[in-house]
């Protein structure tokens, strides 16, 4: 379990800031609400076999990233009025993940970075007796790094295949 100065990390920590306007980094980027947020970097990986049907070495493919985010519905139109009225208009973004600890005397911040993210679909959907609207939508990231990584100068192989 990840642990911020004896308090563990949750959803209440997360902060979300885009370079849909701005800078992420800095003071004009822009937070941005959502109810869910997930991501994920996958790489190919197979056996290769020779006699005897065991496993002689291993091969290594792409890299595959994926993300996604559960905006609601005031969200949503509020990114596409920066656009073009459409949330396919923003073009290409960065999404910084954060964690903070206000309780902690000194604050530890760990972060992710979706590179690149842009939005491939421009949706609605809601039901009768729903109290809220909200949709998931890909973000199709480019790349996903930490900022342990980034802080350490790895390259994107050296994060994914260490000491190989």
């Amino acid at each position: 379990m990840a642990i911020i100065d004896n308090v563990a990390y949750s959803w209440s920590m997360i902060q979300l800031k885009s370079s849909i306007i701005g800078d992420q980094g800095g003071e004009t980027g822009l937070f941005i609400d959502c109810t869910a947020i997930k991501w994920s970097a996958k790489r190919k990986v197979e056996n290769n076999y020779g006699l005897g049907g065991q496993p002689r070495s291993r091969g290594f493919g792409n890299v595959e990233y994926k993300a996604s985010i559960k905006l609601p519905y005031a969200t949503q139109q509020l990114l596409a009025s920066l656009g073009k009225g459409t949330l396919l208009s923003l073009g290409q973004f960065d999404i910084v993940i954060s964690w903070g600890n206000d309780l902690a005397e000194s604050v530890t911040e760990e972060t992710y970075t979706l590179k690149n993210c842009i939005f491939n679909e421009s949706a609605m959907e809601v039901s009768q007796d729903d109290t809220s609207i909200e949709h998931e939508y890909d973000l199709n990231p480019f790349r996903i790094f930490s900022s342990t990584a980034q802080a350490n100068n790895v390259s994107w192989s050296h994060e994914l295949y260490p000491k190989l």
